[in-house]
């Protein structure tokens, strides 16, 4: 080990992680000295817009960075105009119907690549232009962190999800091999299910999905005479509005990897969930006995975990 290393982890660093939602923030600050935690809390605002973080964010941010000077800020990216593709070749971004000149991409390991609007990066860096950023991380990162701490990546076809409060990021492996990945903002009902990147100012177009698909009576069409969409899901006693676009948006995607022949698609039978807001529990029955396959959700800290990456880009 060099000198420069031992020095390097030795040092007192600050991490913050952030994460924007339509009206609120949510930060984690994490003091670390030669890997022991100094001190760490949460803070949060409301805020008025996702473009304006408002004074008291800005203020602490700040305020924080005055305190140390090796200081990380990392924000968590929840927004729409990003993906996932099982290639890690961004010349294959067009064959996935992306156009590569409009994204910002990055291979994780020779695995998969994500990709994110630049519309979305010129949002993040005006947003936090009066604070300043380090570090960007996809939900998809978010999520494969997580898969990549399991014990035991199951050789089995499973759908991997990621639920926070405003968005639902989905990917699905066989062993460690990426077939298929979305992502999906559950806060609000969205006229758009996939992105075409061919419009400079809004960096995708919407594209119509048939209104029969999006039906309350076709959620889950895997099994179209669902008496669980007609009792459970009607009474609303177990789900939410978001909980109802959560599961209208999971079946659109396996639609998709079942159907669509640029995925190597194969019967999922093991769902695992990453949760770090609470899942309805009628969702989570829905996947159960709906979809049929075997459920375990775990709860986790989103903030946390990217701290975590910060550390991880920062320390290695």
């Amino acid at each position: 080990m060099s000198l420069f290393s031992s020095v390097k982890k030795r040092k007192t660093r600050q991490f913050i992680s952030v994460i924007v939602e339509e009206e609120r923030c949510l930060i984690m600050q994490k003091i670390v000295k030669n890997k022991e935690i100094l001190h760490k809390e949460g803070f949060r605002f409301d805020i008025p817009s996702k473009e304006d973080l408002g004074p008291k964010v800005i203020q602490l941010l700040n305020n924080l960075q005055e305190e140390y000077d090796d200081t990380y800020i990392a924000l968590f990216l929840n927004t729409l105009g990003q993906g996932v593709i099982p290639v890690c070749d961004e010349e294959k971004l067009e064959k996935y119907h992306v156009d590569k000149n409009r994204v910002k991409s990055i291979c994780v390991d020779k695995r998969f690549l994500m990709y994110a609007t630049k519309a979305e990066i010129n949002w993040a860096d005006k947003a936090f232009s009066k604070i300043g950023l380090d570090f960007i991380f996809s939900p998809f990162l978010v999520l494969d962190h997580y898969i990549q701490k399991e014990e035991h990546i199951s050789e089995q076809v499973t759908l991997y999800i990621l639920n926070t409060n405003n968005a639902l990021t989905i990917m699905i492996h066989k062993g460690t091999q990426l077939l298929y990945g979305t992502f999906f903002n559950v806060a609000k009902e969205e006229n758009l299910l996939y992105t075409d990147f061919e419009d400079d100012d809004n960096a995708f177009e919407e594209i119509d999905i048939d209104e029969d698909d999006l039906e309350m009576d076709d959620i889950g069409t895997i099994s179209d005479n669902s008496n669980f969409v007609n009792t459970i899901l009607k009474e609303r006693a177990q789900v939410s509005e978001q909980g109802e676009r959560m599961i209208k948006y999971l079946n659109t995607a396996l639609k998709e990897f079942y159907s669509n022949s640029l995925y190597e698609s194969d019967f999922i039978t093991v769902a695992k969930i990453f949760d770090d807001a609470g899942m309805d529990e009628g969702v989570i029955a829905y996947i159960e006995n709906e979809l049929l396959l075997d459920t375990h959700a775990l709860n986790i800290s989103v903030r946390d975990a990217i701290l975590e990456l910060a550390e991880i880009e920062v320390l290695n």
